[in-house]
């Protein structure tokens, strides 16, 4: 029997029985104890199951029962495949992602479908439901995620598969050891604006938890369509970093949320988590305002000229004038 100690802030834990391949084929009911690592606390616990035989529908009150106190253990023949968790190289990091290698060993002649599941989760370590290595293969990429406040800590986790071998035959991987770590970077991201068509800007400010050699590489995800952005290497002293968007004149109008995916390399494998997010809006463009047409100049219109002030008319000379 393989186990760790229970951490104390959990009520279940993973235990793996193994047989050896000359072991006699035999049953037997155990007693399965469980007991404080201080001796001194004086708490023990036994193996406890209440089966169920007769339940009320629909109000599913519990008529006859009958409560378990030994475990039942039993050797059965090898069935003709094993399973095996390639145990990482690297941690599965706070708001981080791996994919978990969980290989097949199948004997000659046998080739069926395997469903495996990743049943032990240590707090804040969420997987798939299960996954399917499919006829003619041996192998497959478990996808399991660690959120912002998962336990960082050295866990023991196991695979468990199923096939059909003349019925339903299940059998567990050895316990592989799988650590939880805090993210080795975090970005301050600013947030960002520009109209459609034009260039925008993320300013980002790395925070430093755990240094690493060489470069990581960072890139946006959650880009709205016709929206691009460059990827952008960094190092363990890098302060700053700044991506460069474009956008289209079709790009979506409104708030985008955008994530920053980070990958550090590290003894051959990646190490994949997100490092910050922040938005970005997209606005129209203001219309242009139409010029307002210059009025032309009217044509200078002619004054018409004044007459002349008519002269007065000579008085007529007299006869005597005249002759004078």
């Amino acid at each position: 029997m393989h186990a760790e100690p229970m951490a104390d802030n959990l009520n279940v834990m993973p235990v793996v029985f193994e047989a050896a391949a000359d072991a006699p084929l035999s049953g037997k009911l155990i007693n399965l104890t469980a007991r404080h690592v201080d001796p001194e606390k004086n708490i023990q616990g036994n193996f406890f199951n209440r089966a169920d035989y007769i339940i009320s529908s629909p109000g599913q009150s519990l008529y006859r029962w009958k409560d378990v106190h030994k475990l039942a253990i039993a050797v059965v023949d090898e069935l003709p495949f094993t399973l095996e968790i390639v145990e990482p190289k690297v941690p599965v990091v706070r708001d981080g992602e791996m994919k978990l290698k969980v290989v097949a060993h199948k004997k000659e002649g046998w080739d069926e479908q395997i469903n495996v599941q990743f049943p032990f989760r240590s707090p804040g370590v969420g997987a798939a439901s299960s996954v399917n290595i499919p006829k003619g293969q041996n192998e497959v990429l478990y996808p399991i995620s660690a959120n912002g406040n998962a336990q960082i800590k050295k866990w023991k986790v196991f695979a468990l598969g199923s096939a059909n071998v003349g019925g339903s035959a299940w059998v567990s991987s050895q316990l592989a050891s799988l650590e939880v770590a805090d993210a080795y970077v975090r970005f301050e991201l600013q947030r960002t604006s520009c109209e459609q068509g034009q260039a925008a800007q993320i300013y980002c400010k790395l925070n430093h938890n755990t240094a690493f050699d060489g470069t990581a590489k960072a890139r946006l995800l959650g880009l709205p369509p016709k929206v691009t952005a460059n990827e952008l290497d960094f190092t363990k002293e890098t302060p700053e970093i700044t991506f460069d968007l474009t956008t289209d004149s079709g790009s979506p109008v409104g708030k985008h949320n955008l994530i920053c995916q980070i990958t550090v390399m590290q003894n051959g494998e990646p190490i994949v988590s997100r490092a910050g997010g922040t938005q970005l809006q997209i606005d129209k463009p203001l219309p242009v305002e139409k010029a307002k047409p210059v009025p032309m100049p009217k044509p200078a219109q002619k004054v018409a000229e004044k007459p002349a002030p008519a002269k007065p008319k000579a008085k007529p000379l007299s006869r005597l004038e005249k002759l004078r």
